[in-house]
């Protein structure tokens, strides 16, 4: 059946361009930005939004949580031969029904996907923290989604890293884990950050992009909406007394900007053809206030990202973030051509109760034909969309 849904959208999609990422992602409700830096319809920068035609994309993305039986098992990874027969499977099955990219995650909680100098292997990939990579499987995903005409994207949460209990697992000359024990990155809520102030932080997550640019054929590094995990001053306090900033958030949203201009920057330097994206919360409130980052100013200057991807994960009706006026919203945000916009949609609400949508909870369950219609209206409005995620599409 979800096959089934996947052709239908993907048709959608394909008939209107020939005529013309845990499932963690849930926001609270929409609000207008309380520090809003819109810029407004008489600046010179007005730029009306439109679809560039040429850059058409529309992917899935595969979370470290999708197809952890294909990358290992209990005793660790997949033995090679079976690992390249799934992922064979997967690309093809993927490419067939007319998608284009792959979103797969490789650094979700400070670990890796592949064999790094940087990052410990993740559980994720090699069956447990601690266990070793036999073989370069990153290596064999990409060759295979490029074998099928897919572009492929590694995924980074660059912030984020394991919870306190993980660290005794890793191996003992990590540097996360040293970092760790020497009291540098800050635990919250249970688990550990690098916090986007801490200079040491940032250029390890800028050495972890470097090798995977220069050690893989990568079409793009793309992250999602992972930046600060709270509003709560004491997360940072004291790298902000010791800045003399006058406003925390405000600090907050330039520590962020300058990191996001300096990876893009990196990303460019490897290969100027390879892509730098991000993907925030649909909610503009939350992801300006509380995450800190700045998506008025990447998306209306030159040298922050390529494309923005927000999880528009609202349904029609949603009391107070509707789909298609919050997609008006982030279309208005983009003042120049260099930034497109493509659109996350929530494969894995379909068909559920959206306890966040009030007096619309049953619209994913009534509406049985809201991702056709949100992905139309993507394909009709922006460059195109992105499942979250392969699990709940395949």
């Amino acid at each position: 059946m979800k096959r089934c849904i996947l052709l239908f959208l993907v048709s959608i999609f394909l008939c209107s361009c020939a005529g013309g990422g845990d499932v963690s992602f849930v926001e609270p409700l929409l609000s207008e930005p309380e520090e809003s830096k819109e810029v407004s319809e008489e600046s010179e920068y007005i730029y009306e939004y439109l679809p560039a035609g040429d850059k058409v994309m529309n992917g899935v993305w595969i979370s470290q949580y999708d197809i952890t039986d294909v990358w290992c098992n209990d005793e660790g990874q997949t033995p090679e031969s079976e690992f390249i027969l799934h992922i064979d499977s997967i690309c093809k099955n993927i490419s067939a029904d007319g998608y284009t990219a792959l979103f797969v995650q490789l650094r979700p909680f400070g670990d890796s996907f592949y064999p790094s100098a940087f990052y410990p292997p993740s559980e994720y990939a090699v069956g447990a923290y601690g266990n070793a990579f036999d073989y370069d499987a990153l290596e064999l995903f990409i060759s295979a989604a490029h074998r099928y005409g897919l572009e492929f994207h590694g995924w980074i949460n660059p912030f984020r890293l394991m919870e306190k209990n993980d660290v005794a697992l890793l191996p003992d000359d990590s540097i996360i884990k040293t970092h760790i024990e020497n009291g540098d990155f800050t635990l919250f809520n249970g688990r550990y950050y690098i916090r986007p102030s801490d200079e040491e932080g940032k250029q390890l997550i800028l050495n972890g992009i470097s090798e995977i640019l220069h050690n893989y054929d990568v079409d793009g590094i793309h992250f999602d909406d992972y930046f600060y995990p709270t509003k709560d001053p004491s997360f940072d306090e004291a790298d902000f007394a010791a800045s003399g900033a006058k406003e925390l958030y405000s600090w907050r949203r330039t520590n962020v900007s300058e990191f996001v201009k300096e990876v893009y920057a990196l990303v460019k330097q490897a290969d100027k053809e390879c892509v730098f994206g991000i993907s925030p919360s649909g909610n503009m409130d939350y992801t300006y206030n509380t995450c800190c980052t700045d998506i008025y100013k990447w998306c209306s200057e030159i040298g922050y990202i390529d494309y923005i991807m927000p999880q528009i994960y609202f349904g029609f009706k949603h009391p107070d973030a509707p789909f298609s006026q919050t997609l008006t919203k982030w279309q208005n945000i983009i003042k120049i051509p260099d930034v497109r916009l493509y659109v996350g949609l929530a494969a894995y609400k379909q068909g559920t109760e959206d306890l966040n949508a009030g007096i619309a909870k049953n619209e994913w369950i009534t509406d049985t034909d809201m991702l056709f219609r949100q992905a139309d209206e993507c394909t009709q409005r922006t460059d195109g969309f992105v499942m979250f995620s392969y699990s709940y599409v395949y």
